[in-house]
């Protein structure tokens, strides 16, 4: 019986040996079954996801259009008041030469934007101008030997719809599509002679535009650019015709480059290259208020953000090249509110 025992015994405790890591593995495995979770082992949290930052609030640039659309259902108001100054008129060979007369331009579009889809902007463009000039010699004066003229009055409304192609990436530009109208409005035919030329406030033509505009952060930059076909089509009773007719006229390209440098939050400089490129095609005629103007200038300026409604912006024109037309020097100030 004792030998019995005996074997019984060592039998039991190699039993408990063999089964003891069985054991130790099958606990952790019946803590974390379903209907409870093991409280040794909490579940690991999802790591933080790391927010991107934004580039700053700007009031944006004069002349260059902007890339980002207007956030749905929000609307913005923009008045700019521009004084343009001619100091020498273009020859075809890009040289200057005298305006004959002192000669002004003041022009205040106002422009509503709307965003009534995502990645959609749309805003119309209605200014208005006052255009002066005084001691004109020019070998020609007025009717009555005038020698000085002002004319003030709606120039062409304009109509513009934006659509986000692609969003800005860590080494792509945002780039969206840019489609308009500008609408004859403006005063540009049967001109007094009178007003010596200054009542021409309009270009008496449908100008259709198509183009893109693209916006990169480029850190502490924040760069755009545009570059638009404008299309302008003239509608005028050709001789031998009683009725109106299309004809087309020159095309030019807008091309416009802008840099902004915020200093803090509320204060950014500046900088700005506008520009117009203009060419005859075939079969084209210069009618109306047209002309085949090139230019391209430079505009410094300075943005003042007061808060998320309201910012401001003060700068200077100079053309700086050209043929045809005139050179300005156009100071220029704006205020835009957001809805």
């Amino acid at each position: 019986m004792r030998t019995l025992s005996i074997r019984l015994g060592v039998g039991f405790f190699l039993a408990v040996v063999l089964a003891f890591p069985w054991m130790l593995a099958a606990g952790p495995a019946a803590a974390e079954a379903p209907g409870g979770a093991s409280l040794s082992q909490q579940p690991a949290a999802p790591p933080a996801e790391e927010k991107k930052e934004e580039a700053p609030t700007t009031c944006g640039p004069l002349l260059t259009d902007t890339t980002i659309p207007i956030e749905k259902d929000h609307a913005s108001l923009q008045v700019l008041g521009a004084l343009s100054i001619y100091t020498a008129n273009f020859t075809p060979n890009w040289r200057t030469v005298s305006t004959k007369g002192n000669f002004y331009n003041f022009n205040m579009p106002v422009k509503f934007t709307y965003g009534p889809a995502k990645d959609l902007e749309t805003y119309i463009v209605a200014p208005f101008l006052v255009s002066w000039n005084n001691d004109v010699d020019r070998g020609a004066t007025g009717p009555n030997g005038e020698r000085a003229a002002s004319y003030a009055g709606l120039g062409d409304i304009t109509t513009v719809a934006k659509y986000l192609l692609l969003p800005e990436g860590d080494t792509r530009p945002a780039v969206s599509l840019v489609g308009g109208v500008g609408w004859p409005s403006g005063h540009a035919s049967h001109l007094n002679p009178q007003f010596l030329g200054v009542d021409a406030i309009g270009t008496g033509s449908f100008s259709f535009t198509t183009g893109f505009n693209l916006f990169k952060w480029v850190k502490p930059f924040l760069l755009y650019s545009n570059i638009w076909l404008n299309s302008p089509v003239n509608l005028f009773k050709l001789s031998g015709s009683d009725f109106p007719q299309a004809v087309r006229n020159r095309e030019n390209v807008t091309f416009n480059l802008a840099a902004e440098y915020p200093l803090n939050k509320q204060w950014i400089l500046l900088l700005e290259m506008y520009s117009t490129w203009n060419w005859e095609n075939p079969g084209t005629e210069s009618l109306g208020f047209q002309c085949p103007i090139t230019v391209l200038g430079f505009l410094p300026g300075i943005e003042y953000v007061a808060t998320e409604k309201w910012s401001f912006c003060a700068g200077s024109g100079f053309d700086t090249i050209g043929k045809f037309g005139s050179r300005y020097i156009t100071p220029a100030v704006t205020v835009t509110y957001n809805f």
